[in-house]
């Protein structure tokens, strides 16, 4: 696929078919997101992905935490809104509103998107970026860009992805799951799958002008 076309195809979908995610497609995409550069090769990821009877568990132990209303506790501490500069805000609060409108314009109410989030967005298969140890910030920075050349690259063959706090809020359950060891961080979650039918898979966030955050200097 044309670069410019795989970069406009990807797009956070947060309702996927039932139709499974071949092993040998999901073992290129992470093949593929192995060239990402990193500070002195480091490397410092490593990928887990979860699929039938584990991922199974993951959603009924997740869902279930979340209806008995347990708060979540991300390995990576949370930037609540109000600690982001203003302009971030400012896009938050478009991006909140444009998908309020949006959904209340297509009568399905914000009981679609709660819905998916509780399902995990019914994935069939989900990526867990972790990191051995202590974490700093260049290791993030590097694993940040292993996981949109990760979507990307998904992407070029018409995998869809999200990346999203609801897959890695509850970090210790996923540890035990997964069989990781108690060191290891889960730094991000991304949902992988065919995007079906749904309604909420409409929804388009906007971006800034280019001329709003490009400088420039000769």
């Amino acid at each position: 696929m044309d670069f410019s076309a795989v970069i406009n195809a990807r797009h956070s979908y947060r309702s996927f078919s039932d139709r499974a995610i071949d092993k040998t497609v999901l073992r290129q995409i992470v093949a593929q997101a192995q060239q990402t550069p990193s500070w002195a090769n480091a490397q410092p990821w490593q990928v887990v992905i979860a699929t039938g009877d584990t991922l199974a568990k993951i959603r009924t132990t997740f869902a279930h935490r979340t209806q008995q209303g347990q708060a979540g506790s991300t390995d990576m501490t949370v930037a609540h809104r109000t600690s982001w500069d203003s302009q971030s805000r400012r896009n938050m609060a478009d991006w909140s509103n444009d998908l309020s409108q949006y959904l209340y314009d297509q009568n399905v109410g914000t009981k679609a998107y709660s819905d998916s989030q509780l399902t995990l967005f019914n994935s069939p298969a989900l990526v867990y970026l972790t990191v051995p140890g202590d974490v700093n910030a260049w290791q993030i920075f590097d694993t940040g860009a292993f996981a949109q050349t990760l979507m990307l690259s998904a992407a070029n063959v018409g995998v869809q992805s999200i990346p999203a706090y609801e897959l890695v809020k509850y970090p210790d359950e996923l540890r035990q799951l997964l069989g990781l060891p108690t060191d290891q961080k889960i730094l991000m979650g991304v949902a992988l799958g065919y995007a079906d039918a749904g309604v909420i898979n409409g929804f388009r966030t906007s971006r800034v002008a280019t001329d709003q955050m490009l400088t420039i200097k000769a």
